[in-house]
């Protein structure tokens, strides 16, 4: 059972409403993890800011979403890898390819290259040993490539943190468990 109750727009914050109905055109509705944040405008609004900036870069669509999907399997999040798994599919990946990123896996090198950086990145906090950056400069990896994912896992790391503690009922098509 979901541990704080989600807003609809008619009972949220003033504050939240212009931010829920922008998020309602984006996705035809509400998905309750920014409902249960419309009870914060500050919490709402500061995930809104990361997601609105992390669509303007680099790192969007199928590399984004293996980076969110990884995350969030590492951190047992199921919600965050149900609403990603369909933001995969939405950005062009096959369902096959979700789980696979789920898994740490890729076909693509480059997307391949992200999802092990992002491990690193969720596992150590960011604290990578100079070889560890050198490494996915080795795969080819941007400096601007870098601070991206590192930005895409804290993002998740909180989207993470929040379903966590809310319990958040998953409104999205449920996904396969992984073997």
């Amino acid at each position: 059972m979901q541990r704080i109750t989600a807003k609809t727009i008619d009972n949220a914050p003033e504050a939240s409403k212009p931010v829920m109905e922008k998020i309602k055109g984006k996705f035809g509705k509400v998905p309750n993890i920014f409902a249960t944040l419309g009870t914060s405008p500050a919490a709402l609004k500061a995930l809104m800011g990361i997601f609105g900036a992390l669509e303007e870069g680099t790192l969007t669509g199928k590399p984004h979403e293996a980076i969110a999907l990884r995350v969030g399997e590492l951190n047992g999040c199921k919600y965050c890898t149900a609403a990603h798994t369909a933001k995969a599919k939405m950005a062009g990946a096959t369902p096959e390819e979700a789980v696979d990123f789920r898994k740490g896996k890729s076909s693509d090198a480059k997307i391949q290259s992200l999802i092990k950086l992002a491990e690193k990145l969720n596992e150590k906090r960011g604290n990578l040993s100079d070889g560890e950056l050198a490494a996915a400069r080795g795969a080819g990896l941007t400096d601007a490539e870098i601070l991206e994912t590192l930005a895409i896992v804290i993002c998740n790391v909180y989207t993470n943190a929040i379903n966590a503690l809310v319990k958040t009922e998953v409104d999205f098509p449920k996904i396969p468990e992984l073997e």
